[in-house]
């Protein structure tokens, strides 16, 4: 089956390649941008498309995604191409570039995200948060404890949001599940690996 793609750049028709198509950008993106695509695992993917899920899914209501992850730190520049440096979007990650390819087109993505400047680890990723209303979409490693926690409170406190953390189902990993559990919020273990927890205050 052929298809069409057309940006403000670039027009393709006859494409047989599915991964060009709206809504399959992800594959393609990170093909890409990454700078050794097979390295990541199917819960990197998985945690990226979930990122760019949700962020579109907010329809152009303010959004701050918060990546602490190194991991997944590549959907900075994935969100940059997709949605772009709206007012709606505020993205504040750790830095990708050792994940990211030299090409120029990289460039272009990282550019503004460099000029707004990246947060040194996690705990600043998070910290930069804590005074916002807007949706929040946190990525974090299983290890950033303090960091889960303090994404926890701020949806007890009545914030909206979405919080990933990677290799949340390893058996050695520390189980956020019993603080999410008293503050009346349940952090899920995903067939991936990953762990989720899910805010929307009545």
């Amino acid at each position: 089956m052929n298809s069409t793609y057309k940006d403000r750049n670039l027009q393709l028709d006859g494409i047989l390649l599915t991964q060009f198509e709206q809504g399959r950008e992800v594959p393609a993106l990170i093909e890409s941008l990454a700078q050794r695509p097979g390295s990541l695992t199917i819960q990197e993917r998985m945690m990226i498309s979930r990122i760019v899920a949700a962020v579109g899914a907010r329809r152009g209501k303010p959004v701050t995604v918060a990546i602490g992850s190194p991991s997944i730190a590549l959907a900075a520049p994935i969100l940059q191409f997709i949605f772009g440096a709206g007012k709606h979007l505020n993205c504040i990650a750790i830095d990708p570039r050792r994940a990211v390819r030299d090409s120029a087109f990289a460039e272009d993505l990282l550019a503004p995200l460099v000029s707004a400047g990246f947060a040194a680890d996690a705990r600043e990723a998070i910290g930069r948060t804590r005074n916002g209303k807007d949706f929040l979409v946190a990525a974090l490693e299983h290890t950033d404890g303090n960091e889960i926690r303090a994404v926890i409170d701020q949806f007890e406190g009545g914030r909206s949001g979405l919080l990933l953390v990677r290799d949340y189902a390893m058996v050695h990993a520390a189980t956020h599940y019993e603080y999410g559990r008293l503050k009346g919020l349940r952090l899920l273990e995903l067939p991936d690996g990953s762990g989720e927890l899910l805010s929307l205050p009545c």
